[in-house]
């Protein structure tokens, strides 16, 4: 859905074309002759190309997110020992009787979709095509992990709280149900999800209960509020892992740049420790939050805090 731009000529469109030759192509997913124009309709992701390649391609974006989770897994110890202990601020009470459970995203933070959008960057593709491309993807059920992602998971499902009860790993995403020609299935993105999951080495008996998608449920909109107080229930949520702020906190996706880094400060305490961030440069409400003029956003003042307020 993006054209790419005259500044991404030269290296950094072959580079990109040679990252998204990496994997078989496939279907539409094939190389265009020409990119179509978008009518005056925006191209898709414009100017994210180095942010692509460095996710593609970079052993600084692989030591980050193993990093990442290195610490998840530490501070998972840590939380399974603690019977109030809870990453979900809304969960609040006596939560001994609750066995554990962490909370995942899944794009860019389980499953890594860096490969269409290179392809879509490289093709020039419409922003209007993104849905239809995005569920192409899916379909395809071949993501590949993100670094330190596997290991993380597959070290939560065999540990256990103080009482020896295992962990649950929930998976709360915005892949969106939704029919699709061809399929007489409700909601073929949760198959594809779970096919894709187990794929990679990460099948559970209770795989399609543990995915949560977006509209799965009528009240499941894009605030994942409300499906994290649905694991709240019954589980006492140890640890959030996501790679969007909105992934931890409500009410921040169309936020301005200075109100969500204040709700960022809010719960400064929780990151690191039972909140953490796999770094996704590629897209998010961080980029919502900066408007359609990047040339002003990068003219002006960042707008972000120098250091969260101290109590």
């Amino acid at each position: 859905m993006m054209r790419v731009p005259a500044a991404a000529s030269g290296p950094i469109a072959a580079a990109l074309l040679a990252a998204a030759c990496a994997g078989p192509v496939t279907g539409r997913s094939a190389m265009r002759a020409a990119p179509a124009p978008c009518d005056g309709e925006p191209v898709f992701a414009a100017g994210a190309e180095r942010a692509t390649l460095w996710v593609r391609n970079s052993s600084e974006f692989r030591a980050a997110s193993v990093a990442i989770y290195r610490a998840a897994r530490q501070a998972l110890a840590t939380g399974l020992q603690d019977p109030q202990w809870t990453a979900e601020p809304s969960q609040r009470g006596d939560l001994s009787a609750l066995p554990p459970a962490i909370v995942l995203d899944i794009d860019e933070t389980v499953l890594d979709n860096s490969e269409p959008q290179a392809k879509m960057l490289l093709e020039g593709s419409c922003f209007g095509e993104f849905p239809e491309r995005w569920d192409e993807w899916i379909a395809e059920r071949r993501a590949p992990a993100i670094p330190g992602a596997l290991e993380f998971i597959r070290a939560a499902r065999e540990s256990t709280d103080a009482e020896g009860r295992a962990v649950r790993v929930f998976y709360v995403t915005n892949r969106e149900c939704g029919r699709r020609a061809g399929s007489d299935a409700p909601c073929p993105q949760q198959d594809d999800t779970a096919a894709n999951l187990e794929a990679i080495g990460l099948g559970s008996p209770t795989l399609a209960d543990d995915l949560m998608l977006k509209a799965e449920q009528p009240e499941w909109g894009s605030e994942k509020l409300a499906r994290r107080q649905a694991v709240a229930r019954s589980y006492r949520i140890v640890l959030n892992v996501g790679d969007d702020l909105a992934d931890f906190l409500p009410e921040v996706r169309r936020a301005s740049v200075s109100d969500r880094d204040h709700a960022r400060c809010a719960r400064d305490d929780h990151w690191g420790s039972r909140w953490f961030v796999v770094p996704n440069p590629m897209y998010g409400s961080w980029l919502v939050a900066l408007g359609d003029g990047l040339d002003a956003a990068l003219a002006a003042d960042p707008g972000v805090l120098a250091a969260c307020p101290q109590p």
